[in-house]
């Protein structure tokens, strides 16, 4: 079954009216049917099954057929910091890990990162969250995570989750294992490295405010796998995959 996030306002008691974009895709990408069925969500917790009763590229609606709950949505809130790197790397980072189940994303730009302005940001940022909305489309998520503007790494260290990790290719004592022993929360922020890696002096600044450096095995990833891996473990700890 097709899903589409749909903006509140266009769903109105029973019925959904589908904006321009969304009924093209419909009409003309998916070819389908009087009478088929889909699933609306309104990024506010919301689902709905629609059976759809007019067809047109401009405006197709739909009328609800049942409010179903939400069960793809993981408890944990993982709020993935990862550093700015190229468009293509970055965005596929983006795509993975909507799908992995990140709840909230911040471009962090760190000693060693691709820096941006805030006017670039706002360039991009309308392309960045159409590629989470078609992931969490693809990959029945109920919310579409938050995309946060750009911070300053110095900044992103005075975030307040109660668990607060670093991948650190350095750390060679503590492991993800080691840290969910003696704590959990349905709140955690990951901070990742660019493509160099954090600075020494950066993991101590974050470690002198409550971050928690940790590895992520023997071997150096890519930041773009360790971006991955480490919301993927950190999921798996808290029952979350």
């Amino acid at each position: 079954m097709n899903h589409f996030f749909i903006d509140p306002q266009n769903i109105q008691e029973s019925r959904v009216l589908f904006p321009s974009d969304v009924s093209h895709q419909i009409v003309r990408v998916l070819r389908l049917k009087m009478d088929s069925t889909v699933m609306v969500l309104d990024n506010h917790g919301q689902q709905y099954e629609v059976r759809l009763d007019i067809l047109d590229t401009q405006q197709c609606t739909g009328i609800i057929v049942q409010t179903l709950k939400i069960e793809t949505e993981p408890e944990t809130r993982l709020h993935l910091m990862i550093a700015l790197t190229q468009r293509e790397k970055f965005e596929w980072i983006l795509q993975k890990s909507c799908e992995i189940g990140v709840h909230k994303i911040t471009p962090i730009m760190s000693e060693r990162s691709i820096q941006i302005s805030g006017s670039d940001f706002q360039k991009k940022k309308e392309r960045w969250e159409r590629i989470l909305k078609e992931a969490a489309e693809q990959s029945r998520r109920g919310m579409i995570p938050v995309l946060n503007a750009p911070l300053p790494i110095q900044e992103a260290f005075h975030d307040t989750a109660p668990i607060r990790l670093i991948a650190w290719e350095n750390e060679q004592n503590r492991c993800l294992n080691d840290i969910f022993e003696n704590q959990n929360s349905a709140e955690i922020s990951l901070l990742i490295g660019p493509e160099g890696g954090f600075s020494e002096q950066e993991v101590k600044s974050g470690n002198s405010l409550g971050w928690i450096p940790f590895s992520l095995g023997k071997r150096i990833l890519r930041m773009e796998t360790a971006a991955i891996v480490g919301c993927a473990l950190i999921l798996h700890q808290c029952g979350d995959m």
